[in-house]
């Protein structure tokens, strides 16, 4: 095929690609029903954990066998730890922006557990989102745990709907690697660096600011100044969080002791700038 058309097909994938994802996201609305009796239980004793199992992908489409079996767990498992089960749920819930989010991430993971009768692996007790993530996403490592769930660029970029989301996804799945692409405008393409999985500080960027403002964020691109250059040199997200700070969102280098994240890349933007200069907001040439 000529490689005008190949290049004029690309464009066209592109603008369709960004006219469609790059909005924010919105809340799904829980499923209507008919549900089975274990999550009519649920449904009586902690209402909003069973709203936001009616909004997960998994049962917008209806009740499976499979589903049924893994409500049933997750019922369960409730009964069998209810103080702890409410405690973690509140901090699963906290993730993301709640009017903006399509699901909660962390039940859905929860979820993926339960579908396998895994929810042993979790000590509900003593929960943390990285051992949750640690065994419902990453055991099996991302796209090559044969289930397809990570193979979708929108329905990954949907999952990763808070900074530490991000943060976790990033820093274990995409590697530092300097790429040539077409143009200037694919740099900042972030569905490239989704499907190479490698890339340099602008493709990263160009994903962490896509996911980030999709979830509802204020994000963009940061210029800054990196090691002895007298030019700017280096390009990371900055955003502002739920807390109304502002935060350095930075996977393609690692600064020492600063990072707070899941992964390895969230620093406060002060502590951040002041190992890496500030030089303008927006990519490079900008």
């Amino acid at each position: 095929m000529d490689r005008k058309i190949i290049n004029y097909l690309f464009l066209i994938v592109t603008i369709i690609f960004f006219l469609s994802g790059c909005a924010k996201t919105k809340p799904n609305t829980p499923y209507k029903g008919p549900y089975p009796s274990s999550y009519n239980e649920l449904l009586s004793k902690n209402l909003l954990l069973a709203k936001e199992l009616g909004k997960l992908p998994e049962i917008q489409d209806g009740i499976s066998e499979n589903d049924a079996m893994a409500l049933e767990r997750i019922s369960v498992f409730y009964n069998q730890n209810k103080k702890h089960f409410d405690s973690a749920f509140e901090l699963m819930n906290d993730v993301g922006c709640e009017n903006v989010r399509k699901y909660c991430t962390p039940l859905q993971a929860l979820y993926w557990l339960a579908l396998n009768d895994e929810l042993k692996l979790i000590d509900i007790s003593n929960y943390t989102h990285i051992n949750l993530l640690n065994q419902a996403w990453y055991k099996a490592g991302f796209e090559y745990d044969g289930t397809g769930r990570w193979d979708d660029f929108n329905d990954v970029t949907t999952r990763l709907s808070s900074p530490a989301l991000v943060d976790y996804y990033v820093s274990r799945n995409f590697t530092y690697k300097r790429v040539s692409l077409g143009s200037i405008h694919d740099y900042k393409n972030p569905y490239i660096i989704f499907s190479k999985k490698k890339g340099q500080c602008w493709l990263f960027t160009a994903f962490s600011v896509h996911c980030l403002k999709k979830a509802g964020y204020q994000a963009h691109a940061v210029t800054v100044f990196h090691g002895i250059s007298l030019k700017p040199n280096h390009v990371a997200c900055e955003y502002i969080d739920k807390d109304g700070k502002e935060y350095i969102l930075d996977n393609s280098i690692t600064v020492y002791g600063l990072g707070h994240g899941l992964g390895y890349g969230i620093y406060e933007k002060k502590a951040y700038l002041g190992i890496y200069p500030y030089y303008g907001k927006g990519y490079l040439t900008e």
